[in-house]
């Protein structure tokens, strides 16, 4: 059977996290300082020594992943499945308009931890869900590509669904006093050999 390494690493910045504005399914391109960042991680990254891309459908993954693999030729597969947990009818919302438009509401989904549901929105495990079969089935795709027995492949995802899928693979909630597992900006290991599993966490980029 092939193994398979993941770096599974968040888009950088765009003009809504510039702004403060939940992105969810909507899309804004990378700010100036944000290609610079995604620049800045090729020398951790190493791209020349990764087999295959995964993205999702959106642009500031599709851009990120361009910016750090530029210049190389790899398969590349853009995935609905991997966009960003939908926030419904708070896409594009600051906090404050957020409070301002539904009162309390944002507290009242925190204290849900997995059942967490934005208006008219998906919540965290059918996130999880959706994302894990996706990356499973663009993983399954390149195997079949890739004539290698160790496939190494660069996944740039979103922060809900990157969070929904590796708290559903180490069993952790989501609620508010549990201890939040992954830190801003950082480079996350998963394996897959017929299953994945997380191989370490939270390395600098």
């Amino acid at each position: 059977m092939k193994s398979v390494k993941i770096a599974f690493i968040r888009h950088s910045v765009t003009e809504w996290n510039a702004e403060g504005r939940i992105q969810g399914h909507f899309d804004s391109p990378l700010t100036k300082d944000g290609r610079e960042l995604a620049a800045g991680w090729i020398e951790k990254l190493q791209p020349q020594t990764f087999d295959a891309v995964l993205t999702s459908d959106l642009g500031r993954t599709i851009e990120t992943a361009d910016i750090i693999t530029e210049g190389l030729t790899l398969p590349t597969l853009r995935l609905k499945g991997l966009r960003e947990q939908d926030w419904g009818e708070w896409s594009g919302l600051t906090m404050d308009e957020l409070h301002a438009k539904f009162p309390g509401k944002l507290d009242e989904e925190v204290a849900k931890g997995w059942e967490f549901t934005p208006n008219k929105g998906e919540n965290r495990i059918e996130c999880a869900t959706r994302g894990t079969k996706a990356l499973e089935d663009g993983i399954s795709e390149i195997i079949r590509t890739v004539d290698k027995d160790e496939i190494k492949i660069l996944t740039v995802a979103h922060e809900g669904v990157i969070k929904s899928v590796i708290y559903k693979l180490l069993d952790h909630d989501f609620m508010p006093e549990e201890r939040k597992l992954l830190k801003k900006r950082r480079l996350h290991w998963l394996n897959w050999n017929g299953e994945l599993s997380i191989e370490r966490l939270n390395e600098e980029l």
